[in-house]
């Protein structure tokens, strides 16, 4: 089971002198499918792994470690040596929420003391970003305004003269629902990734229902009257 950690972490604790401070880092970008990826390798000695992936503002996350000896750590966009969570203190997962956008970090790495041994382990580490949970089985593809972020959208930050489109399916190139500008406030349906992206279902005042790009939407204060 996950241990929760629904606030995030305003202090964010230095990492300690883990093995892969001693040795450069392996980086690999996760590829997620309906908000979830899985990766399974291993860590010998000094040597540790950034699993790079994206997660919008407000966004839950969700990590897991299947491992006998590694740990994981997760860092913040930016960071390179300060980690939110630290996983040989906390436990090998982790649930909460991204603070802001970005690409977040997972590390995996092994003590030193099991460095020196030239110790090896296999691991299993499950990312989900947005509702999707981080378990064996498979999610839903999105959720309702109380379990998948507020429960109503704002859309902000659609250049001058363009709209948002609303679309079919998740997908710059899903048939065309609707269209909305700046300031429209719409239901929340849930979000997931798709292809790196995020995505947002949403039900506009008239009772339609599509898709439109994360990046434009903001938690709304109140509902529409």
């Amino acid at each position: 089971m996950f241990r929760s950690s629904r606030i995030f972490i305003a202090a964010v604790a230095f990492l300690p002198a883990f093995a892969f401070a001693q040795e450069s880092i392996k980086v690999q970008r996760l590829a997620f499918r309906d908000g979830r990826a899985t990766v399974r390798g291993s860590v010998t000695g000094y040597s540790s792994t950034d699993y790079v992936f994206p997660a919008g503002a407000g966004e839950s996350i969700r990590a897991k470690l299947k491992t006998s000896k590694a740990y994981f750590n997760l860092l913040a966009p930016g960071s390179t040596d300060e980690a939110f969570f630290v996983g040989s203190t906390s436990g090998n997962s982790y649930e909460g929420v991204a603070p802001t956008s970005g690409d977040y970090k997972a590390r995996v790495y092994l003590m030193r003391n099991e460095a020196r041994r030239g110790t090896s382990a296999r691991y299993t580490l499950t990312i989900a970003v947005g509702t999707t949970r981080a378990t064996d089985e498979k999610g839903p593809d999105f959720a309702d305004g109380l379990t998948g972020g507020p429960d109503y959208w704002e859309v902000k930050g659609v250049p001058a003269g363009d709209t948002l489109k609303v679309r079919a399916t998740p997908s710059p190139k899903g048939k065309l629902v609707t269209q909305v500008g700046n300031s429209a406030v719409m239901k929340n349906q849930g979000c997931k990734l798709t292809r790196g992206q995020r995505w947002c279902r949403v039900e506009d005042g008239s009772g339609r229902f599509g898709w439109v790009n994360g990046k434009y939407l903001r938690e709304a204060a109140w509902p529409p009257r």
